[in-house]
C-alpha cells in the first residue's frame, strides 16, 4: 500500500510522536552500528545504514536525521573510534535527513535516488574527512573506499527491502502514524 506524500509543513514537524520515534530509532541505529562491526584499515563498517534508511523512509527526515546523527556517533564513542564521531554526526545525520526528505512515503525509484545520494555522501565524506582532517594518508583513505561502498550498498539494499516489507506488513499501523492523527480534536 502506497501512503500519500506528506505536506511540506508535516515533513519537518516536531511532534511528540516524532520525538518518541527518534528516541527509539536512535537506539535501533546504535545497536545495529555498535554490535555488528567489521574492522577495516582505519575504522569499521557496520549495518547501521539499514536502520537509518528504514527509519527515514518510514518516519521522515526528522527521525532519519536525528537517529542517523546520534546512533552511529554514540557507537563511535563507545567502540574506541571517537576520532570519527564529528564526521559521523554530520555525515550520517545528513544521510538520514536527505533520505527522509527524498524517500519518505515515496515509491521505489525515489528510495533508490535517496540511497544513491546518501551513499555518495558517506563514501566521499569519509574519504575527505580521513584525508583532510585525520590525515591518515591517501593510501589508507583509498583502501577504505571499497569497504565504505560495501557498507552503503548493503545499507541501501537492506533499508529499501525492510521499508517495503514493513509498508506491506504494517500498512494500517503506519497510516495511523501521520501527525494529524495525534492532534487534539476540538
Amino acid at each position: 500500500m502506497q501512503i500519500g506524500r506528506p505536506k511540506q509543513s508535516q515533513r519537518f514537524a516536531f511532534t511528540p510522536l516524532t520525538i518518541a520515534l527518534s528516541g527509539v530509532m536512535i537506539a535501533v541505529v546504535f545497536v545495529a552500528t555498535r554490535f555488528i562491526q567489521v574492522p577495516i584499515p582505519s575504522g569499521y563498517i557496520h549495518l547501521g545504514d539499514i536502520a537509518i534508511y528504514t527509519g527515514a523512509f518510514l518516519f521522515g527526515p526528522i527521525v532519519g536525521g536525528i537517529s542517523g546523527a546520534l546512533g552511529p556517533m554514540l557507537a563511535d564513542l563507545t567502540s574506541g573510534y571517537g576520532q570519527y564521531a564529528p564526521a559521523t554526526l554530520v555525515l550520517h545525520g545528513l544521510q538520514g535527513l536527505l533520505a527522509g526528505w527524498i524517500g519518505w512515503r515515496a515509491g521505489i525509484w525515489r528510495m533508490i535516488l535517496a540511497v544513491t545520494i546518501g551513499g555518495l555522501l558517506i563514501v566521499v565524506g569519509y574519504f575527505l574527512y580521513e584525508v583532510a582532517v585525520l590525515r591518515i594518508g591517501l593510501a589508507t583513505a583509498t583502501a577504505n573506499v571499497p569497504f565504505n561502498l560495501w557498507q552503503v550498498v548493503s545499507g541501501a539494499v537492506g533499508g529499501v527491502a525492510l521499508t517495503i516489507l514493513f509498508r506491506e506488513s504494517y500498512a494500517a499501523l503506519l497510516a495511523r502514524l501521520q501527525p494529524q492523527r495525534f492532534r487534539r480534536e476540538a
